[in-house]
């Protein structure tokens, strides 16, 4: 009995844990990928799947994952890649904050709310920079090894808004329909390229359609998200002001009322 209770206890916390730091849901799958949780345990990806904090994603050569996060963002994972989840809060607070690995392969990312409201609260970390944004469309790429076209290192590239690659040698800013790259070789800062990477026009992906759509969709939630937000802080707002004018009335009434007793002894 004792054991039972145990297990049922240690059951609770880990759900209330894996609650608390939910990422997001999978929107839909191609091909293979792989979920690994933080003991080790591997599992299909699939439609419908609930993605947590300290969870990691591995796509395989015919693999594409697209989420929709918990604060109505998008990543779509391409096929070889490999992406975790380092931490993930979404509750209105000034502790949000959306904070993601790329270790190998690409990803395009569309913000929620929280990175729109609070840019700094989010951050990409791939092996040779961190990629944060101004309220964006953006795609970053990894590539270990060097291609006939390509260097070895971190590529970003924005379709709406903008993004700030940094690295050890210094920080770039990168603005819709330009490319960067940070090398893995050291000692070299980021930089501007002059035409898009050899590897974009190589690759093949096979549910890229849906994106527009669903962006325009998580576009407008995001919109009432945040209208809703700013109507409910002007709400209690009102709420405080309202509650001072009667507080100050009930302080009026009670000088009145003591001022009367006063004149009548």
């Amino acid at each position: 009995m004792k054991r039972l209770a145990v297990f049922f206890l240690s059951f609770l916390l880990t759900q209330a844990a894996y609650a608390t730091g939910m990422f997001g849901m999978v929107d839909i799958v191609s091909g293979t990928a792989t979920v690994t949780d933080k003991t080790g345990a591997n599992q299909p990806v699939h439609a419908g799947m609930e993605i947590y904090s300290r969870q990691s994603i591995q796509t395989g050569s015919d693999g594409e994952v697209h989420i929709v996060t918990e604060d109505g963002g998008f990543i779509a994972l391409r096929p070889n890649t490999s992406f975790r989840v380092d931490r993930y809060q979404a509750k209105g607070e000034a502790s949000d904050e959306v904070v993601f690995s790329l270790l190998k392969g690409a990803l395009r990312s569309i913000t929620g709310w929280v990175a729109r409201k609070n840019p700094l609260a989010y951050r990409l970390n791939t092996p040779t920079a961190t990629i944060g944004v101004r309220g964006t469309d953006h795609e970053t790429t990894v590539i270990a090894t060097a291609t006939d076209e390509d260097q070895a290192g971190t590529f970003d590239t924005v379709y709406e808004g903008a993004t700030v690659m940094q690295t050890d040698q210094g920080e770039l800013d990168i603005q819709a329909g330009e490319y960067a790259f940070a090398a893995l070789a050291p000692g070299i800062p980021p930089r501007l390229l002059e035409r898009p990477p050899g590897f974009v026009k190589l690759r093949k992906l096979m549910i890229e359609g849906r994106i527009q759509h669903r962006k325009e969709e998580l576009k407008r939630h995001i919109q009432h998200r945040l209208q809703d937000k700013v109507g409910a802080q002007r709400e209690e707002n009102g709420d405080r002001i309202q509650g001072a004018k009667e507080r100050r009335e009930a302080i009026k009434q009670r000088k009145e009322l003591r001022r009367m007793r006063e004149l009548r002894n």
